[in-house]
Protein backbone atom coordinates (compact mmCIF):
# COMPACT_ATOMS: atom_id res chain seq x y z
CA UNK A 1 0.00 0.00 0.00
CA UNK A 2 2.94 2.32 0.73
CA UNK A 3 4.23 2.02 -3.11
CA UNK A 4 0.58 2.95 -3.95
CA UNK A 5 0.67 5.98 -1.99
CA UNK A 6 4.19 6.93 -3.36
CA UNK A 7 3.07 6.14 -6.94
CA UNK A 8 0.15 8.29 -6.61
CA UNK A 9 1.94 10.99 -5.17
CA UNK A 10 4.59 10.92 -8.23
CA UNK A 11 1.33 10.88 -10.88
CA UNK A 12 -0.59 13.78 -9.02
CA UNK A 13 2.23 15.88 -9.23
CA UNK A 14 1.35 17.52 -5.80
CA UNK A 15 3.88 20.49 -4.66
CA UNK A 16 5.68 20.17 -1.71
CA UNK A 17 4.65 23.66 -0.84
CA UNK A 18 0.88 22.38 -0.85
CA UNK A 19 1.55 20.28 2.48
CA UNK A 20 1.28 21.63 5.57
CA UNK A 21 4.42 21.69 7.62
CA UNK A 22 2.54 20.23 10.80
CA UNK A 23 2.14 16.54 8.97
CA UNK A 24 5.08 14.18 8.01
CA UNK A 25 5.40 11.95 4.75
CA UNK A 26 4.27 8.95 6.92
CA UNK A 27 0.89 10.91 8.11
CA UNK A 28 0.24 11.83 3.72
CA UNK A 29 0.61 8.59 2.98
CA UNK A 30 -1.78 6.97 5.86
CA UNK A 31 -4.15 9.68 4.61
CA UNK A 32 -4.41 8.77 1.39
CA UNK A 33 -3.87 5.22 1.50
CA UNK A 34 -7.18 5.24 3.58
CA UNK A 35 -8.55 7.43 0.62
CA UNK A 36 -7.60 4.63 -1.68
CA UNK A 37 -9.58 1.79 0.42
CA UNK A 38 -12.91 4.11 0.22
CA UNK A 39 -12.24 4.37 -3.16
CA UNK A 40 -11.28 1.13 -4.45
CA UNK A 41 -14.69 -0.05 -2.73
CA UNK A 42 -17.07 2.47 -3.40
CA UNK A 43 -15.92 4.00 -6.61
CA UNK A 44 -14.91 0.98 -8.84
CA UNK A 45 -14.93 3.30 -12.59
CA UNK A 46 -13.72 6.75 -10.98
CA UNK A 47 -11.04 5.31 -8.56
CA UNK A 48 -8.22 8.19 -9.14
CA UNK A 49 -11.00 10.75 -9.19
CA UNK A 50 -12.38 9.76 -6.17
CA UNK A 51 -9.15 9.35 -4.43
CA UNK A 52 -8.46 12.74 -5.21
CA UNK A 53 -12.07 13.70 -3.94
CA UNK A 54 -11.50 11.95 -0.68
CA UNK A 55 -7.85 13.36 -0.28
CA UNK A 56 -9.29 17.39 -1.29
CA UNK A 57 -12.05 16.55 1.50
CA UNK A 58 -9.37 15.37 4.37
CA UNK A 59 -7.29 18.63 3.08
CA UNK A 60 -10.04 20.89 3.59
CA UNK A 61 -11.56 20.04 6.91
CA UNK A 62 -7.61 20.66 8.13
CA UNK A 63 -7.92 23.79 6.24
CA UNK A 64 -5.21 23.09 4.02
CA UNK A 65 -7.11 24.96 1.10
CA UNK A 66 -4.06 25.32 -1.10
CA UNK A 67 -3.99 21.04 -1.32
CA UNK A 68 -7.52 20.57 -1.28
CA UNK A 69 -8.57 23.07 -4.67
CA UNK A 70 -5.77 21.36 -6.20
CA UNK A 71 -6.69 17.79 -5.93
CA UNK A 72 -10.39 18.84 -6.73
CA UNK A 73 -9.13 20.39 -10.25
CA UNK A 74 -7.48 17.30 -10.83
CA UNK A 75 -10.74 15.38 -10.39
CA UNK A 76 -12.78 17.50 -12.57
CA UNK A 77 -10.26 17.17 -15.48
CA UNK A 78 -10.94 14.12 -16.60
CA UNK A 79 -14.22 12.45 -17.43
CA UNK A 80 -16.21 11.21 -14.17
CA UNK A 81 -19.03 8.73 -15.10
CA UNK A 82 -20.27 8.87 -11.56
CA UNK A 83 -22.45 11.58 -11.62
CA UNK A 84 -23.05 11.93 -7.56
CA UNK A 85 -19.01 11.84 -7.45
CA UNK A 86 -19.12 14.37 -9.94
CA UNK A 87 -21.61 16.22 -7.98
CA UNK A 88 -19.39 16.10 -5.07
CA UNK A 89 -16.31 17.39 -6.21
CA UNK A 90 -18.12 20.35 -7.80
CA UNK A 91 -20.01 21.22 -4.56
CA UNK A 92 -16.16 21.14 -2.77
CA UNK A 93 -14.88 23.23 -5.52
CA UNK A 94 -17.83 25.61 -5.09
CA UNK A 95 -17.06 25.99 -1.87
CA UNK A 96 -12.91 26.44 -2.31
CA UNK A 97 -13.81 29.35 -4.67
CA UNK A 98 -16.28 31.13 -2.46
CA UNK A 99 -13.61 30.89 0.31
CA UNK A 100 -11.28 32.52 -2.22
CA UNK A 101 -13.66 35.15 -3.50
CA UNK A 102 -13.78 33.80 -6.76
CA UNK A 103 -17.63 34.13 -6.81
CA UNK A 104 -17.86 33.34 -10.25
CA UNK A 105 -16.45 30.15 -10.69
CA UNK A 106 -18.65 29.38 -7.53
CA UNK A 107 -21.44 30.18 -9.63
CA UNK A 108 -20.59 27.84 -12.48
CA UNK A 109 -19.69 24.94 -9.89
CA UNK A 110 -22.94 25.12 -7.67
CA UNK A 111 -25.17 25.74 -10.80
CA UNK A 112 -23.37 22.25 -12.60
CA UNK A 113 -23.73 20.73 -8.93
CA UNK A 114 -27.63 21.68 -8.50
CA UNK A 115 -28.52 20.68 -12.15
CA UNK A 116 -27.24 16.65 -11.60
CA UNK A 117 -28.99 17.04 -8.44
CA UNK A 118 -32.28 17.56 -10.13
CA UNK A 119 -31.84 14.75 -12.60
CA UNK A 120 -30.92 12.45 -9.78
CA UNK A 121 -34.13 13.84 -7.93
CA UNK A 122 -31.68 12.73 -4.88
CA UNK A 123 -33.22 15.36 -2.08
CA UNK A 124 -30.11 15.35 0.10
CA UNK A 125 -27.93 16.23 -2.68
CA UNK A 126 -30.29 18.78 -3.64
CA UNK A 127 -30.91 20.43 0.34
CA UNK A 128 -26.96 20.53 0.25
CA UNK A 129 -26.69 22.33 -3.41
CA UNK A 130 -29.42 24.89 -2.28
CA UNK A 131 -27.74 25.01 0.94
CA UNK A 132 -24.33 26.21 -0.81
CA UNK A 133 -25.81 28.68 -3.53
CA UNK A 134 -27.51 30.33 -0.12
CA UNK A 135 -24.12 30.56 1.45
CA UNK A 136 -22.78 32.23 -2.23
CA UNK A 137 -25.71 34.82 -2.44
CA UNK A 138 -24.31 35.77 1.44
CA UNK A 139 -21.25 36.17 0.52
CA UNK A 140 -22.17 38.54 -2.31
CA UNK A 141 -24.68 40.70 -0.39
CA UNK A 142 -28.05 39.30 -2.45
CA UNK A 143 -29.57 39.01 0.92
CA UNK A 144 -33.31 38.25 -0.07
CA UNK A 145 -32.24 35.12 -2.73
CA UNK A 146 -29.44 33.58 0.07
CA UNK A 147 -33.04 33.83 2.14
CA UNK A 148 -35.15 31.77 -0.86
CA UNK A 149 -32.53 28.98 -1.14
CA UNK A 150 -31.97 28.44 2.48
CA UNK A 151 -35.57 28.48 2.90
CA UNK A 152 -35.63 25.63 0.64
CA UNK A 153 -32.90 23.67 1.64
CA UNK A 154 -34.10 23.97 5.23
CA UNK A 155 -37.63 22.60 4.06
CA UNK A 156 -35.91 19.44 2.40
CA UNK A 157 -34.32 18.55 5.78
CA UNK A 158 -36.70 18.92 8.17
CA UNK A 159 -38.49 16.52 6.05
CA UNK A 160 -35.72 14.35 5.64
CA UNK A 161 -35.36 14.28 9.81
CA UNK A 162 -31.34 14.51 9.50
CA UNK A 163 -30.39 16.47 12.56
CA UNK A 164 -27.09 16.92 11.84
CA UNK A 165 -27.80 18.30 8.72
CA UNK A 166 -30.79 20.19 9.52
CA UNK A 167 -28.25 21.74 12.16
CA UNK A 168 -26.24 23.13 9.64
CA UNK A 169 -29.21 24.43 7.55
CA UNK A 170 -29.99 26.35 10.37
CA UNK A 171 -26.78 27.55 11.51
CA UNK A 172 -26.42 29.09 7.85
CA UNK A 173 -29.93 30.60 8.03
CA UNK A 174 -29.29 32.23 11.21
CA UNK A 175 -26.46 33.74 9.44
CA UNK A 176 -28.89 35.15 6.16
CA UNK A 177 -31.75 36.16 8.38
CA UNK A 178 -29.50 38.63 10.26
CA UNK A 179 -28.32 40.16 7.56
CA UNK A 180 -31.96 41.02 6.30
CA UNK A 181 -32.40 41.94 9.62
CA UNK A 182 -34.94 39.27 11.33
CA UNK A 183 -33.29 38.92 14.90
CA UNK A 184 -36.06 36.72 16.11
CA UNK A 185 -35.64 34.33 13.37
CA UNK A 186 -32.23 34.90 13.05
CA UNK A 187 -31.73 34.01 16.80
CA UNK A 188 -34.29 31.48 16.79
CA UNK A 189 -32.50 29.33 14.36
CA UNK A 190 -29.15 29.72 16.01
CA UNK A 191 -30.57 28.52 19.25
CA UNK A 192 -31.84 25.34 17.53
CA UNK A 193 -28.83 24.78 15.43
CA UNK A 194 -27.12 24.36 18.97
CA UNK A 195 -29.32 22.09 20.47
CA UNK A 196 -29.39 19.68 17.76
CA UNK A 197 -25.63 19.63 17.81
CA UNK A 198 -25.35 19.70 21.28
CA UNK A 199 -27.60 16.48 21.91
CA UNK A 200 -25.39 14.72 19.82
CA UNK A 201 -22.60 16.17 21.53
CA UNK A 202 -20.74 17.34 18.84
CA UNK A 203 -17.89 19.78 20.00
CA UNK A 204 -16.59 21.25 17.22
CA UNK A 205 -20.00 21.82 15.78
CA UNK A 206 -21.41 23.61 19.04
CA UNK A 207 -18.47 25.54 19.22
CA UNK A 208 -19.64 26.63 15.65
CA UNK A 209 -23.40 27.63 16.34
CA UNK A 210 -22.09 29.43 19.38
CA UNK A 211 -20.00 31.64 17.18
CA UNK A 212 -22.97 32.12 14.63
CA UNK A 213 -25.42 32.36 17.82
CA UNK A 214 -22.66 35.30 18.89
CA UNK A 215 -23.06 37.26 16.06
CA UNK A 216 -26.51 37.37 16.98
CA UNK A 217 -26.12 38.77 19.88
CA UNK A 218 -23.98 41.42 18.47
CA UNK A 219 -26.47 42.81 16.31
CA UNK A 220 -28.98 42.56 19.10
CA UNK A 221 -26.43 44.70 21.34
CA UNK A 222 -26.03 42.08 23.78
CA UNK A 223 -22.34 42.35 23.86
CA UNK A 224 -21.65 40.34 26.81
CA UNK A 225 -23.92 37.78 26.14
CA UNK A 226 -22.16 37.57 22.57
CA UNK A 227 -18.75 37.69 24.09
CA UNK A 228 -19.11 34.95 26.62
CA UNK A 229 -20.30 32.74 23.50
CA UNK A 230 -17.80 33.81 21.51
CA UNK A 231 -15.13 32.80 24.57
CA UNK A 232 -16.38 29.11 24.58
CA UNK A 233 -16.18 28.56 20.87
CA UNK A 234 -12.31 30.24 20.49
CA UNK A 235 -10.49 27.43 22.36
CA UNK A 236 -12.44 24.67 20.58
CA UNK A 237 -11.40 25.72 17.63
CA UNK A 238 -7.72 26.41 18.39
CA UNK A 239 -8.00 23.02 19.68
CA UNK A 240 -9.09 21.40 16.13
CA UNK A 241 -7.01 24.14 14.91
CA UNK A 242 -10.51 25.29 12.70
CA UNK A 243 -8.98 27.77 10.60
CA UNK A 244 -11.87 29.13 8.86
CA UNK A 245 -14.17 29.49 12.47
CA UNK A 246 -10.96 30.70 14.22
CA UNK A 247 -10.69 33.52 11.79
CA UNK A 248 -14.26 34.18 12.15
CA UNK A 249 -14.33 34.28 15.81
CA UNK A 250 -11.11 36.89 15.93
CA UNK A 251 -12.68 38.87 14.28
CA UNK A 252 -16.07 38.98 16.30
CA UNK A 253 -14.05 39.34 19.35
CA UNK A 254 -12.28 42.09 17.47
CA UNK A 255 -15.27 43.99 16.78
CA UNK A 256 -16.39 42.99 20.50
CA UNK A 257 -13.12 44.46 21.99
CA UNK A 258 -13.44 47.64 19.70
CA UNK A 259 -16.73 48.91 20.61
CA UNK A 260 -15.72 48.61 24.13
CA UNK A 261 -12.50 50.23 23.53
CA UNK A 262 -10.03 47.66 24.32
CA UNK A 263 -7.88 49.01 21.23
CA UNK A 264 -5.01 46.79 21.64
CA UNK A 265 -6.68 43.19 22.32
CA UNK A 266 -8.84 44.44 19.18
CA UNK A 267 -6.06 44.93 17.26
CA UNK A 268 -4.30 41.41 18.19
CA UNK A 269 -8.44 39.43 17.71
CA UNK A 270 -7.97 41.64 14.14
CA UNK A 271 -4.39 40.87 13.10
CA UNK A 272 -4.57 37.16 13.94
CA UNK A 273 -7.84 36.98 11.69
CA UNK A 274 -5.90 38.36 9.36
CA UNK A 275 -2.69 36.00 9.33
CA UNK A 276 -5.13 33.80 9.13
CA UNK A 277 -7.13 34.30 6.04
CA UNK A 278 -4.01 35.11 4.26
CA UNK A 279 -2.33 31.53 5.03
CA UNK A 280 -5.63 30.37 3.91
CA UNK A 281 -6.04 32.91 0.73
CA UNK A 282 -9.85 33.38 2.40
CA UNK A 283 -10.62 37.07 1.35
CA UNK A 284 -13.96 37.53 2.39
CA UNK A 285 -13.32 37.08 6.23
CA UNK A 286 -9.85 38.99 5.34
CA UNK A 287 -12.21 41.46 4.20
CA UNK A 288 -14.21 42.29 7.36
CA UNK A 289 -11.12 41.98 9.57
CA UNK A 290 -9.23 44.62 7.65
CA UNK A 291 -12.43 46.65 8.00
CA UNK A 292 -12.07 46.50 11.38
CA UNK A 293 -8.60 47.09 12.08
CA UNK A 294 -9.51 50.70 9.50
CA UNK A 295 -12.15 52.00 12.01
CA UNK A 296 -10.06 51.02 14.77
CA UNK A 297 -6.62 52.40 13.38
CA UNK A 298 -7.71 55.47 11.40
CA UNK A 299 -7.47 57.92 14.28
CA UNK A 300 -4.24 57.20 15.95
CA UNK A 301 -2.36 54.78 12.95
CA UNK A 302 -3.49 57.14 10.11
CA UNK A 303 -1.13 55.30 7.51
CA UNK A 304 -1.48 52.07 8.52
CA UNK A 305 -5.23 52.23 8.33
CA UNK A 306 -5.03 53.75 4.82
CA UNK A 307 -2.96 50.20 3.79
CA UNK A 308 -6.41 47.87 5.51
CA UNK A 309 -8.61 50.20 3.79
CA UNK A 310 -7.08 49.68 0.31
CA UNK A 311 -6.58 45.94 0.93
CA UNK A 312 -10.29 45.64 1.86
CA UNK A 313 -11.33 47.99 -1.37
CA UNK A 314 -9.47 45.92 -3.18
CA UNK A 315 -11.04 42.53 -1.94
CA UNK A 316 -14.60 43.96 -2.13
CA UNK A 317 -14.17 44.83 -5.83
CA UNK A 318 -12.86 41.70 -6.33
CA UNK A 319 -16.11 39.81 -4.65
CA UNK A 320 -18.32 41.95 -6.59
CA UNK A 321 -16.97 42.02 -10.59
CA UNK A 322 -19.10 42.68 -13.36
CA UNK A 323 -18.79 38.63 -14.39
CA UNK A 324 -20.17 37.38 -10.91
CA UNK A 325 -23.23 40.05 -11.18
CA UNK A 326 -24.02 38.78 -14.51
CA UNK A 327 -23.82 34.99 -13.51
CA UNK A 328 -25.47 35.53 -10.34
CA UNK A 329 -28.62 37.35 -12.12
CA UNK A 330 -28.47 34.54 -14.72
CA UNK A 331 -28.17 31.36 -12.56
CA UNK A 332 -31.25 33.38 -10.42
CA UNK A 333 -33.81 33.51 -13.34
CA UNK A 334 -32.80 30.43 -14.13
CA UNK A 335 -33.35 28.65 -11.25
CA UNK A 336 -36.97 30.59 -11.04
CA UNK A 337 -37.78 29.40 -14.69
CA UNK A 338 -37.04 26.28 -13.51
CA UNK A 339 -38.92 26.69 -10.47
CA UNK A 340 -42.12 27.53 -12.28
CA UNK A 341 -42.18 25.12 -15.14
CA UNK A 342 -41.51 22.28 -12.60
CA UNK A 343 -44.88 23.74 -10.44
CA UNK A 344 -47.01 24.50 -14.36
CA UNK A 345 -45.75 20.62 -14.97
CA UNK A 346 -46.76 19.42 -11.60
CA UNK A 347 -50.39 21.38 -11.99
CA UNK A 348 -50.52 19.82 -15.80
CA UNK A 349 -49.86 16.25 -15.01
CA UNK A 350 -52.61 16.27 -11.94
CA UNK A 351 -55.09 17.33 -14.60
CA UNK A 352 -54.44 15.29 -16.72
CA UNK A 353 -54.82 12.67 -14.83
CA UNK A 354 -57.68 13.89 -12.88
CA UNK A 355 -59.09 14.27 -16.00
CA UNK A 356 -58.45 10.48 -17.13
CA UNK A 357 -59.37 9.22 -14.35
CA UNK A 358 -63.06 10.54 -14.18
CA UNK A 359 -63.58 10.32 -17.86
CA UNK A 360 -62.69 6.49 -17.30
CA UNK A 361 -64.98 6.47 -13.90
CA UNK A 362 -67.75 7.68 -16.26
CA UNK A 363 -67.37 5.02 -18.74
CA UNK A 364 -66.84 2.35 -16.58
CA UNK A 365 -70.33 3.65 -15.00
CA UNK A 366 -72.37 3.94 -18.09
CA UNK A 367 -70.71 0.39 -18.92
CA UNK A 368 -71.81 -0.93 -15.51
CA UNK A 369 -75.63 0.79 -15.39
CA UNK A 370 -75.74 -0.71 -18.70
CA UNK A 371 -74.61 -4.44 -18.12
CA UNK A 372 -77.07 -4.78 -14.98
CA UNK A 373 -79.88 -3.72 -17.35
CA UNK A 374 -79.22 -5.56 -19.87
CA UNK A 375 -78.42 -8.67 -17.42
CA UNK A 376 -81.64 -8.04 -15.43
CA UNK A 377 -83.59 -7.62 -18.46
CA UNK A 378 -82.20 -11.30 -19.77
CA UNK A 379 -82.40 -13.16 -16.54
CA UNK A 380 -86.56 -11.63 -16.02
CA UNK A 381 -87.11 -13.00 -19.89
CA UNK A 382 -85.59 -16.38 -19.36
CA UNK A 383 -87.41 -16.78 -15.78
CA UNK A 384 -90.76 -15.76 -17.27
CA UNK A 385 -90.39 -17.90 -20.62
CA UNK A 386 -89.00 -20.69 -18.65
CA UNK A 387 -91.47 -20.36 -15.97
CA UNK A 388 -93.99 -20.93 -18.61
CA UNK A 389 -92.91 -23.84 -19.77
CA UNK A 390 -92.71 -25.46 -16.65
CA UNK A 391 -96.36 -24.92 -16.42
CA UNK A 392 -97.02 -25.87 -19.83
CA UNK A 393 -95.04 -29.11 -18.71
CA UNK A 394 -97.03 -29.87 -16.38
CA UNK A 395 -99.91 -29.07 -17.47
CA UNK A 396 -98.72 -31.54 -20.66
CA UNK A 397 -97.73 -34.23 -17.70
CA UNK A 398 -101.40 -34.12 -16.43
CA UNK A 399 -103.20 -34.14 -19.66
CA UNK A 400 -101.30 -37.30 -20.53
CA UNK A 401 -102.20 -38.58 -17.27
CA UNK A 402 -105.46 -38.04 -18.07
CA UNK A 403 -105.54 -39.85 -21.65
CA UNK A 404 -104.21 -42.97 -20.27
CA UNK A 405 -107.74 -43.03 -17.79
CA UNK A 406 -110.84 -44.62 -19.16
CA UNK A 407 -112.18 -41.70 -21.20
CA UNK A 408 -113.56 -42.04 -24.89
CA UNK A 409 -110.84 -43.53 -27.22
CA UNK A 410 -111.44 -40.62 -29.51
CA UNK A 411 -110.98 -37.90 -26.79
CA UNK A 412 -107.83 -39.38 -25.74
CA UNK A 413 -106.51 -39.77 -29.19
CA UNK A 414 -107.16 -35.61 -29.34
CA UNK A 415 -105.18 -34.89 -25.65
CA UNK A 416 -102.70 -36.81 -26.86
CA UNK A 417 -102.57 -35.22 -30.43
CA UNK A 418 -102.39 -31.86 -28.45
CA UNK A 419 -99.98 -33.11 -26.04
CA UNK A 420 -97.22 -33.62 -29.33
CA UNK A 421 -97.83 -29.90 -30.14
CA UNK A 422 -96.98 -28.57 -26.76
CA UNK A 423 -93.41 -26.51 -26.58
CA UNK A 424 -90.97 -28.74 -25.21
CA UNK A 425 -88.55 -27.21 -22.11
CA UNK A 426 -85.46 -25.60 -22.93
CA UNK A 427 -82.12 -28.18 -22.89
CA UNK A 428 -79.67 -25.72 -21.28
CA UNK A 429 -76.34 -25.99 -21.01
CA UNK A 430 -75.04 -27.27 -17.23
CA UNK A 431 -71.95 -27.44 -15.58
CA UNK A 432 -70.79 -30.99 -14.52
CA UNK A 433 -70.82 -29.90 -10.90
CA UNK A 434 -74.09 -27.98 -11.58
CA UNK A 435 -75.50 -31.24 -13.15
CA UNK A 436 -74.65 -33.22 -10.38
CA UNK A 437 -76.18 -31.24 -8.04
CA UNK A 438 -79.27 -30.46 -9.66
CA UNK A 439 -79.41 -34.77 -10.12
CA UNK A 440 -79.03 -35.12 -5.79
CA UNK A 441 -81.81 -32.09 -5.76
CA UNK A 442 -83.96 -34.11 -7.89
CA UNK A 443 -83.60 -36.99 -5.54
CA UNK A 444 -85.12 -34.96 -2.62
CA UNK A 445 -81.09 -34.64 -1.11
CA UNK A 446 -80.58 -31.66 1.17
CA UNK A 447 -77.74 -29.17 0.83
CA UNK A 448 -76.16 -30.72 3.86
CA UNK A 449 -76.27 -33.87 2.30
CA UNK A 450 -75.27 -32.83 -1.19
CA UNK A 451 -72.64 -31.08 0.52
CA UNK A 452 -71.11 -34.55 2.72
CA UNK A 453 -71.68 -36.72 -0.72
CA UNK A 454 -69.78 -34.76 -3.28
CA UNK A 455 -67.25 -33.41 -0.25
CA UNK A 456 -67.85 -29.67 -0.80
CA UNK A 457 -68.97 -27.18 1.72
CA UNK A 458 -72.90 -26.11 2.20
CA UNK A 459 -71.81 -22.68 0.99
CA UNK A 460 -70.76 -23.79 -2.38
CA UNK A 461 -73.57 -26.21 -2.38
CA UNK A 462 -75.54 -23.18 -2.56
CA UNK A 463 -73.63 -20.97 -4.94
CA UNK A 464 -74.44 -23.62 -7.75
CA UNK A 465 -77.91 -24.10 -6.78
CA UNK A 466 -78.32 -19.73 -7.10
CA UNK A 467 -76.36 -20.30 -10.73
CA UNK A 468 -78.87 -23.16 -11.87
CA UNK A 469 -82.07 -21.06 -10.82
CA UNK A 470 -80.00 -18.33 -12.74
CA UNK A 471 -79.59 -19.95 -15.59
CA UNK A 472 -82.85 -21.76 -15.78
CA UNK A 473 -84.94 -18.77 -14.73
CA UNK A 474 -86.34 -20.39 -12.03
CA UNK A 475 -87.25 -19.34 -8.14
CA UNK A 476 -86.69 -22.46 -6.09
CA UNK A 477 -85.60 -26.16 -5.70
CA UNK A 478 -89.07 -27.46 -6.35
CA UNK A 479 -89.21 -26.05 -9.56
CA UNK A 480 -85.29 -27.20 -9.95
CA UNK A 481 -86.59 -30.89 -8.89
CA UNK A 482 -89.42 -30.34 -11.02
CA UNK A 483 -87.01 -29.72 -14.26
CA UNK A 484 -84.59 -32.45 -13.69
CA UNK A 485 -87.71 -34.65 -13.23
CA UNK A 486 -88.34 -33.74 -16.87
CA UNK A 487 -84.96 -33.80 -18.46
CA UNK A 488 -84.39 -37.09 -16.77
CA UNK A 489 -87.15 -38.41 -18.46
CA UNK A 490 -87.14 -37.01 -21.52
Amino acid sequence: MKILAILFLLFTEIPLELYSPKYTSETMDSVYNACLVEAQSSYEQDMEQACCYLMADWAYGESMLDLSEYLIERALESRIEDMALRADCLSMASALARLRGNLAAAIEYSEECLDIDRVSGNQENISSSLHNIACLYLTYGDKENAVKYIDEAISIEEKLDRKAYLAIRYGVGSEIYLSVGEMGKSLEYANEALRLDSLDNRVEKVAVRRSQKGAVLMAMGKMDDAEKELDLALPVFRKFNSLNSLAITCTQLGEIAALNNKVEQARAFFTEAVAICQGMNHIYMESRAREGLFKLLRNSHPEEAIEHLERYAKIQSELHNEKATELMQSFDAKYDALKREQTILIQEKKLKWRNILTATMILMLVFLCLSIYQRGVAIKSIRQKNALLIKANLDKDRLLALAKTNIPNDVSKEIISITSEMEEMPDIKLTKREHEIAELCAKGKLNKEIAAELGISQRTVETHKNNLFRKLGINNTIELMRYMQWYMNK
